[in-house]
């Protein structure tokens, strides 16, 4: 699948953009989680407790491919985590398989499995009874972490159309690869040089849409939306993950 063909194709109303982020990034009692897109979640003496040492948990479901091997990390700084999981979408004991600690020295929680296909459910949970606080949750696909070498080099076009749908697209995968990286702990240089660089992008897009008669805000509008459908789009977000993606954008943008 082409970025000129995702920009064509990815048209969704603005809005539903920040009520996409909005599911994908709030927990439930039990919520869908999609691959590659990290949730922030909380512990809180009001979500449900294992029956065999009262500790909380948050359920969410994710869909999978026979066979594919993924990975669940579940991260938090307020409390020792412990990973459970199992096929359907029960949400509760007995689970299938379990992780507590990473390592003697790391008490974040990595479970890793291989499919039989369906729905598998995860639980969220506490080492401990009583424990609360934040976490963090992703399930990647193993074999397809988001490295520059799983997206080719792309060359910027010339022709004022095709340069505004390449612009227009990568504008769009910087969006949500900003996203996707403001998970990660960085330091303020760091993230100056994140949003520097999606300014770049932005700059490009706007710059390339003014050649066709575009306003700002028309341009600022269709990111918005093309982003939005990516973010409801799984096989393209498979096909073109938003931070390898966006560094080959940058690439091409000579940075």
């Amino acid at each position: 699948m082409s970025l000129k063909i995702l920009a064509r194709t990815g048209a969704v109303a603005a809005t539903a953009l920040m009520a996409a982020l909005a599911v994908s990034t709030t927990a439930s009692a039990q919520t869908a989680i999609r691959l590659g897109e990290p949730v922030r979640g909380t512990l809180s003496a009001s979500d449900p407790v294992m029956e065999v040492d009262g500790s909380s948990y948050d359920c969410y479901i994710v869909s999978t491919r026979a066979g594919q091997s993924y990975a669940i990390d579940l991260t938090s700084s307020d409390f020792d985590t412990f990973i459970g999981m199992g096929p359907g979408r029960a949400c509760q004991p007995p689970v299938e398989q379990t992780n507590d600690d990473i390592s003697e020295d790391n008490t974040n929680s990595r479970l890793i499995f291989t499919s039989s296909g369906g729905d598998y459910f995860i639980l969220a949970n506490s080492y401990a009874a009583g424990a609360t606080g934040a976490y963090r949750l992703i399930v990647t696909e193993r074999g397809t972490t988001t490295s520059a070498a799983q997206v080719p080099n792309l060359t910027r076009p010339r022709e004022a159309d095709d340069r505004y749908d390449f612009d227009l697209t990568c504008a769009a995968f910087g969006t949500l690869g900003m996203i996707e990286l403001m998970q990660q702990e960085m330091s303020d240089a760091e993230l100056q040089k994140l949003l520097s660089d999606n300014y770049t992008l932005l700059t490009n897009a706007e710059q390339s849409g003014a050649a066709l008669g575009k306003s700002s805000d028309d341009v600022n509008n269709e990111i918005a939306e093309l982003a939005a459908g990516l973010i409801q789009d799984p096989d393209a977000m498979a096909q073109l993950p938003p931070v390898p993606t966006r560094a080959a954008c940058l690439g091409a943008s000579g940075l």
